[in-house]
């Protein structure tokens, strides 16, 4: 069964039963490579067993840069939670409302060590100035398109995947929504659905809240959003076309990359903050009631307009992965990102020189630590 239904299920049961979140088994560990018999190979025990504990902060403040939703959650959640205290980490963490690029921008400025983000990150990894450590959060559904209920591409009703449109009643479509996020992925995807490429309709670049108030006052046929406008659109009459996950077999995950320089003089930091950010996101599936709690107040507090019914419903959409299910299974770390790669390349949106950037900025060494002093 595909990962997405058997998260989609799991998250059910907890909904409904207000039990906890079911946990997958960890996957065996990667057996160990056996090494050479040499007369200095007991002295190299010691040397393992130092490797597989749990590293010393450095104490130099970690800024971790970052989107007031689910997508920087679990790094807000360790925060709330004192899971970095715990460690002995000095962590700062710095909101960029909705806007990934502003995250990318703050992270080219050397302003943040660390980026949670979402789909624009894959622009940022294409510099190859940073490296990709972690998967972030797993959509499960909610990134859609929505027409308003008069339009004739809503008119022709579903097909046999419940997407709406026609290639005739998108011909010349305007489709609004902010640049360089996964609502301009979702947007080529579906036009690419019904046979139009990148470059066959108009993508208007405007944020998620600008998007929503032209496309109210009348412009554009479609506007492509994420599950908070989505909700705020149902609310005021507009139909969903599509979700991302009619049209495409790939799963959107979040972005967990850091700056390369981190990685050289802070190793110990990056590792401590992936262990944190990973018990964030096993607590938060393990305890929804918690998990709604410190995100209703987070986004309360950062000024978003969230009622607590939002939350919960989020918590349908959005699961995350854990220690024992990131770079594991079906999912290997960074597989988003190199779809999103592939995905722009084609569309011309990246060159063949950023895509192998992209590739090549995905590094598990760090997580693969984090398990193995983890389960001492």
């Amino acid at each position: 069964m595909h990962m997405k239904k058997v998260l989609a299920l799991i998250l059910a049961a907890v909904l409904a039963l207000s039990m906890a979140a079911c946990q997958k088994t960890a996957a065996p560990a990667a057996e160990t490579k056996a090494q050479e018999t040499t007369q200095k190979a007991p002295a190299e025990a010691p040397a393992q067993e130092t490797e597989a504990k749990m590293p010393t902060a450095s104490g130099k403040k970690v800024v971790i840069g970052t989107l007031a939703n689910w997508v920087g959650l679990p790094a807000w959640y360790a925060y709330a939670e004192g899971y970095y205290e715990e460690v002995g980490l000095d962590v700062e963490i710095v909101n960029f409302g909705s806007q990934g690029t502003l995250v990318n921008e703050a992270m080219a400025a050397d302003e943040c060590d660390i980026a949670v983000s979402g789909m624009a990150s894959v622009y940022a990894l294409s510099t190859g100035m940073y490296t990709y450590i972690g998967d972030g959060c797993l959509t499960i559904s909610g990134e859609s398109l929505y027409a308003r209920p008069d339009s004739n591409i809503y008119a022709t009703g579903p097909d046999a995947n419940g997407v709406y449109g026609s290639k005739e009643t998108l011909k010349d479509a305007t489709i609004l929504g902010p640049m360089n996020t996964t609502a301009q992925m979702n947007a080529i995807a579906y036009m690419q659905y019904f046979g139009y490429s990148a470059d066959q309709f108009t993508f208007t670049n405007l944020d998620y809240s600008s998007s929503l108030a032209a496309f109210e006052s009348g412009q554009g046929d479609l506007i492509a959003v994420n599950p908070t406008y989505a909700a705020y659109l149902e609310a005021d009459g507009y139909v969903k076309v599509a979700d991302f996950t009619q049209i495409s077999t790939q799963d959107i995950i979040d972005a967990v990359y850091c700056q390369n320089e981190m990685l050289e003089e802070r190793p110990e930091d990056v590792e401590l903050f992936l262990y944190c950010y990973y018990k964030a996101c096993a607590d938060m599936l393990a305890n929804q009631d918690n998990r709604v709690a410190v995100a209703y107040k987070w986004y309360v507090d950062e000024g978003l307009n969230y009622t607590e019914q939002d939350v919960i419903n989020e918590v349908s959409l959005k699961s995350y992965f854990t220690l024992e299910s990131v770079d594991a299974g079906e999912y290997k770390l960074g597989d988003f990102m190199r779809f999103a790669g592939e995905f722009l390349l084609a569309n011309e949106k990246v060159t063949a020189e950023d895509l192998e950037n992209v590739k090549a900025s995905i590094n598990d060494t760090y997580i693969n630590n984090v398990k193995a002093w983890a389960a001492k």
